[in-house]
């Protein structure tokens, strides 16, 4: 099962497999550059919605993908008819996991259809992965954008845009993007829907806190009451404030006083990474609730 994306400093954990359907057809997009937008604005308050219930397509849904299995972090609207749901762009690439650097893996292509996600009734299209996007506008491998910029987004049909809430599962929010960086010490709430939880509420609902903030400022380190596990790659990670902060991407094991502790993808700079080289339209802003409770009771 393809979900949680491992690496140690000395280690590779592989908890990924590969897909033999994959492609390496790269994806079309604007040649013109799209000024970053502050993705600060809420795409939707409480009352527009009313109560959230879990037969929804919510953040902190499954998707799976050619024999992957991820959690989805949030959902993103263009318009009405347009809504998107954002996972890890490692989950749509055979080569997780097998040492390849992100910007030379193969990945599924852009407009692959067969994304099923939990509660939708029709399945999902993948418009959207950094790991692709990464190889058109010409990365460097190594780098740390290659490396750490790890997001995805699958357009729901239009039919089940009826059956969608954007309140993350257990803690409700996000209340808002987080714009800026948050320093070490941040409180973090994390949401995971790995098979590997066996339904365990209690494990699926992590807090902790920032422990360390990649020198570009691609990703932080956390460390939880339990880490995340395969499976939770690409759930939702909330600040203390409920604002939608980062994206799970990897489990890192090392020899330090908390030596499993997870890297989480900054969601402002990969969004915006999506939208400065032109692969998807300025106006996709994150969907917003206003509930949010840190016990993870929601």
């Amino acid at each position: 099962m393809k979900s949680l994306l491992l690496v140690s400093l000395a280690l590779c954990l592989v908890a990924c497999g590969g897909s033999s359907n994959s492609s390496t057809t790269k994806s079309s997009h604007s040649d013109t550059p799209v000024t970053p937008a502050d993705g600060g604005s809420p795409g939707g308050a409480s009352n527009d919605f009313g109560d959230p219930v879990n037969s929804q397509i919510r953040p902190g849904v499954r998707v799976s993908a050619d024999g992957s299995g991820c959690t989805s972090n949030f959902l993103y609207k263009l318009n009405d008819t347009t809504v998107y749901l954002g996972v890890a762009a490692h989950c749509f690439s055979p080569d997780t996991n097998q040492n390849i650097d992100p910007c030379e893996t193969n990945n599924l292509p852009i407009g692959f259809s067969q994304i099923t996600i939990e509660n939708a009734s029709k399945p999902g299209v993948l418009v959207y992965t950094s790991w692709r996007a990464m190889q058109e506008v010409g990365e460097e491998p190594g780098g740390e954008t290659c490396r750490l910029n790890d997001f995805a987004l699958v357009q729901l049909n239009v039919a089940d845009i009826a059956n969608i809430h954007p309140a993350v599962r257990a803690f409700g929010g996000p209340r808002s993007l987080a714009t800026n960086v948050v320093p070490t010490g941040t409180v973090i709430h994390l949401y995971g829907r790995s098979s590997n939880h066996g339904g365990n509420r209690n494990l699926e609902t992590m807090t902790g806190e920032v422990v360390s903030v990649s020198p570009e400022r691609w990703s932080y380190d956390v460390v939880t009451d339990t880490p995340a596990v395969p499976g939770d790659s690409g759930g939702p990670v909330l600040d203390g404030a409920g604002r939608a902060l980062a994206v799970t991407s990897v489990l890192t094991a090392g020899v330090s006083i908390n030596p499993l502790r997870n890297g989480v993808v900054n969601l402002n700079k990969a969004l915006n990474y999506a939208k400065q080289h032109g692969f998807i339209q300025q106006g996709v802003t994150l969907m917003a609730y206003d509930e949010f409770s840190a016990a993870g009771d929601l």
